[in-house]
């Protein structure tokens, strides 16, 4: 079951990079890891589940956790996943924003895991490329803003004590990689 939904997920992502497969699988393996640090027991299928299928979009003009949350509760049944968790994997994809509320360990440990992900050399990574496809950003400049809103909203919204751990050296990255650009650019 668990390759059905990576298969699924890397063929509705196609080559995304910045949410791609490669970021479905990080998040997944930090969230094991938060799980094993903080000693929480979690349902293994809804985790996996909630990894894999939390940055699905379509072309709809609803924010894509809603429509990650719809398609994965449109395929899961698919595959036979268990129908009385799919509902607990629809929550915590909703869930898995920085400005989520995430209630069950599930939720707490995916939203947490993305947000890591959003932080450190990977997060700069992943932030440029959103920043310009995203968010249609068009300058450096602008790019710097995007850092900076995400480094303070990522970490000041983590639930767990071992996330804002893990966190601590990708923040001072972020903070010397934002400091650096700020001078490289007062140079121009």
């Amino acid at each position: 079951m668990k390759q059905k939904i990576e298969n699924f997920a890397e063929e509705k992502l196609g080559n995304e990079v910045a949410a791609g497969i490669d970021h479905l699988r990080r998040d997944f393996k930090i969230a094991k890891k938060l799980a094993e640090l903080e000693n929480i027991d979690y349902d293994e299928e809804i985790l996996h589940a909630a990894c894999f299928l939390h940055d699905l979009f379509d072309e709809s003009e609803e924010e894509h956790n809603i429509v990650a949350a719809r398609i994965a509760g449109e395929f899961l049944p698919s595959i036979d996943f268990p129908s009385e968790k799919i509902e607990q994997v629809q929550e915590a994809i909703k869930e898995h924003l920085p400005s989520g509320k995430p209630k069950s360990k599930e939720a707490i440990l995916l939203h947490d895991a993305d947000l890591i992900d959003f932080l450190g050399a990977t997060g700069i990574v992943r932030l440029s490329i959103g920043a310009w496809d995203w968010m249609e950003k068009s300058s450096l400049k602008e790019f710097i803003s995007v850092f900076e809103k995400f480094r303070k909203d990522c970490y000041e919204n983590l639930v767990l004590d071992k996330s804002k751990e893990l966190s601590e050296k990708k923040i001072k990255f972020m903070d010397l990689a934002i400091k650096e650009l700020n001078e490289e650019l007062g140079e121009i």
